[in-house]
């Protein structure tokens, strides 16, 4: 992507976000949109994380945020696993670290396919036992990828997670709920505001979005326990019908 491209897409993105930063690490895989209560310093930008020191400038609060784009290759992601060794070396501050890992932690989180090999999960698992980092958990279905084929060819995977050391556990003992609300305020607000130019036009876009976003989950869930050729379909069309409203949904 051009730079001049990509600053309008992250400008665009950030204004409909109503966040007033944005970060970029070298290789454009994580987009970092943070809001103005956070002073932020950026520590490490690397292939595949970045990692941002904020300060909440209401409490002087400080924590680290790392986000996580890890490569296929699990040979590539030894370098990834190196830069979070040097990180907890000397980490006090609370810290999360989140996003995709590319790897799974053990055999329950992954369905179809062949065996991953043991020296991927063990290579994972030695680094975020040895950086002190704890699952911080999930809601929904453990997978949070598909390979988008059906019956015998399907796999699931869950790659992504969010990790974090005692000390923000002891600092934000809800973090992921309280991560949410905070977002999901800030989206309200900004649907708010452009669902008045949306009715007359295309009816109300953002209920739209938001009622065929909860057929996709129920759809998913389904596929999920019957990987069949027309649960496949059925799941394509609607998240199809959902693209088509999103895309609407971005010209405002």
């Amino acid at each position: 992507m051009e730079p001049k491209q990509q600053s309008r897409k992250l400008e665009r993105y950030r204004s409909r976000l109503g966040l007033a930063q944005v970060f970029v690490n070298i290789s454009n895989k994580i987009w970092a949109f943070i809001d103005d209560d956070f002073e932020v310093m950026v520590l490490f930008d690397m292939q595949q994380q970045l990692t941002l020191r904020l300060t909440d400038t209401n409490t002087q609060q400080e924590f680290i945020l790392t986000l996580v784009y890890a490569k296929c290759d699990h040979i590539k992601r030894i370098k990834l696993w190196d830069t979070l060794y040097a990180l907890a070396s000397d980490m006090t501050t609370p810290w999360i670290v989140r996003r995709d890992f590319n790897v799974i932690w053990d055999e329950e989180e992954k369905f179809g396919g062949l065996p991953v090999p043991i020296n991927e999960v063990d290579d994972f698992r030695h680094c975020i036992n040895s950086c002190n980092l704890i699952d911080l958990g999930f809601k929904g279905s453990i997978f949070t990828w598909w390979n988008g084929r059906a019956e015998e060819d399907c796999i699931f995977k869950r790659l992504d997670r969010v990790l974090g050391n005692m000390e923000l556990q002891q600092l934000f003992p809800s973090v992921e709920v309280t991560s949410l609300i905070i977002f999901n305020n800030k989206l309200k607000k900004l649907k708010k505001f452009l669902s008045r130019w949306s009715k007359d036009t295309y009816g109300d876009i953002f209920q739209k979005v938001a009622s065929l976003e909860e057929v996709v989950l129920v759809h998913e869930a389904q596929f999920e326990l019957s990987p069949t050729s027309m649960n496949r379909e059925r799941l394509n069309k609607v998240k199809a019908e959902l693209t088509r409203y999103l895309a609407l949904e971005e010209q405002f």
